[in-house]
């Protein structure tokens, strides 16, 4: 081989070589980025924890009282209470272990983002109020319960995922707050969320906020994400890490996480829990509700937080002779639409396929429009340290690798939007008229769709929604079915996802 060709095809390689390295920089740089092992200030958590933990054997705690807890539904944890099996306080004490050694561990689930302080006091006094008066005053008494970190908590900061707010504690609770705590419920802790209810960039995976990192899916850490942006409360509840979870979903932000991590989501229909004092993402459409491992269970939280009155009476057959609607889009599992259809006509539900236009109703590409307005109105009804959007984008590019590893396009965005809620009013007024002539024209009991595929409709319209699971699909991802009925059907539609829950058993546990 001569001189000359040697020099060539070491040019050729040398070329082809730099080559392959600009491709794959380009595709670094423009993909979205995939979930990385992040968890900031576990040891804080962990502190918490063992400060309430350091007078209790653990050992013994586990080995005789976590059987009492994991797997087990609330109406038989309130069994166990009453036989004396278990008191509040020993099913506080398992949660808190648990938490310790399975979500703050290195590589654990990074669900939780910080835990109430007097918990275990708490719990002490709900079992002495047991003794004084001979029962519980709700069915949530004496049960902890999570909440996502965008709800107001005067004990534990709030702060929406965001560092900036790390250590943010508003003045009073948020009304559904209270409302857990008149009835008797402990609140644990709150749980981690796609920052901002996942508003901040176009790039960042669900479950990510710069204050705690990266929750992650039990059924499949970083390969299945945990949906957003209510991750950590759904996370929680799948791990067996509280009994109930409460939630929030602008679109999606319930029925997604549910779904993905095989519990139940139940978004009620809006206003009936008080949306005072949670951040908003769109004021006019948020709505709070409750992720549990049961409808019934998701039933006695939303009780718990409104003071409303659900029977707990539910009917296996509460699908015989209802009328279903089936939406479905071209991207969906045939598989899995088919399954569903073939379940619901064998426990007696009449099923009708029907159309929901993806492009007719939007709701997260609105978000923009009126971010900023409700987030100054919130920074200065609560005092926020930033009491402007500006102010926070600032204050994030200061550290911009810990604050906005992923960037804040979708803040941006929202600074400069012109912040009129015109286009939001009228996805609200036509999602409401399209539901609503399609339950009358086709004589609607419900309507059911996978996972969250056309939860934009009843969330911007304001109706009821519940997830509840339905196993898993060919690559062994949790999959939800989706039932929405017509606002203030809100017992109705438990019902109908009681009776498909009780015949179907699509729960998976770890």
């Amino acid at each position: 081989m001569s001189k000359k060709l040697k020099i060539t095809i070491r040019l050729v390689l040398l070329f082809f070589i730099l080559a392959v390295g600009a491709v794959i920089l380009y595709i670094k740089k423009t993909a979205p980025p995939g979930e990385e092992w992040i968890a900031y200030n576990n040891d804080k958590v962990i502190e918490a924890i063992d400060r309430q933990l350091q007078a209790i054997d653990t050992d013994s705690l586990i080995r005789e009282k976590e059987q009492y807890v994991v797997g087990k539904s609330i109406e038989e944890i309130q069994k166990a209470v009453k036989e004396g099996q278990i008191t509040y306080e020993e099913l506080t004490a398992v949660c808190l272990y648990r938490i310790k050694t399975l979500d703050q561990k290195e590589k654990g689930y990074n669900s939780v983002i910080s835990i109430n302080e007097h918990a275990m006091e708490e719990a002490v006094k709900r079992d002495s109020g047991i003794r004084e008066t001979g029962k519980e005053t709700s069915g949530i008494y004496g049960i902890p319960v999570m909440l996502k970190d965008n709800i107001n908590t005067s004990d534990m900061p709030t702060s929406a995922g965001a560092e900036a707010f790390s250590a943010f504690c508003p003045s009073e609770d948020a009304e559904l707050v209270k409302k857990l705590k008149e009835n008797g419920a402990v609140i644990l802790g709150k749980n981690n969320l796609s920052e901002f209810a996942n508003y901040v960039s176009s790039v960042m995976p669900s479950g990510y906020s710069g204050n705690k990192g990266q929750t992650v899916n039990p059924f499949g850490p970083l390969k299945i994400s945990p949906s957003g942006s209510s991750s950590g409360s759904a996370v929680a509840v799948t791990a067996d890490l509280v009994p109930v979870s409460v939630g929030t979903e602008t679109d999606g932000s319930i029925v997604a996480p549910s779904s993905a991590n095989s519990v139940v989501g139940f978004k009620p229909t809006r206003d009936s829990i008080s949306g005072e004092g949670i951040l908003p993402l769109i004021r006019k459409i948020d709505t709070a509700g409750p992720i549990a491992k049961s409808v019934t269970d998701a039933a006695i939280a939303y009780e718990g937080a409104t003071g409303a009155q659900i029977s707990q009476d539910f009917d296996k057959d509460a699908l015989s002779g209802k009328t279903i609607g089936i939406v479905s889009y071209e991207y969906n599992d045939a598989g899995m639409l088919s399954e569903l259809k073939k379940k619901l006509q064998e426990l007696g539900a009449d099923t009708v396929d029907v159309e929901l236009d993806a492009g007719k109703v939007t709701v997260f590409n609105l978000i923009h429009l009126t971010f900023r307005k409700d987030y100054e109105d919130y920074a200065a009804e609560y005092g926020l340290p930033m009491k402007t959007l500006k102010d926070l984008l600032r204050y994030n590019e200061e550290e911009p690798k810990r604050r906005i590893k992923y960037g804040q396009d979708w803040l941006e965005e929202a600074e400069n939007a012109p912040g009129t809620d015109d286009e939001i009013s009228k996805s609200i007024q036509t999602a409401d008229q399209v539901l609503d002539t399609l339950f009358r024209e086709k004589n609607l009991d419900g309507i059911a769709f996978l996972n969250s595929t056309a939860s934009t409709y009843p969330a911007a319209a304001g109706y009821p929604e519940l997830t509840v699971p339905f196993g898993a699909d060919k690559n062994n991802v949790p999959q939800g079915i989706t039932f929405a009925a017509r606002p203030g059907e809100d017992e109705k539609l438990l019902n109908l996802g009681y009776s498909f829950e009780s015949h179907v058993n699509g729960r998976l546990t770890l």
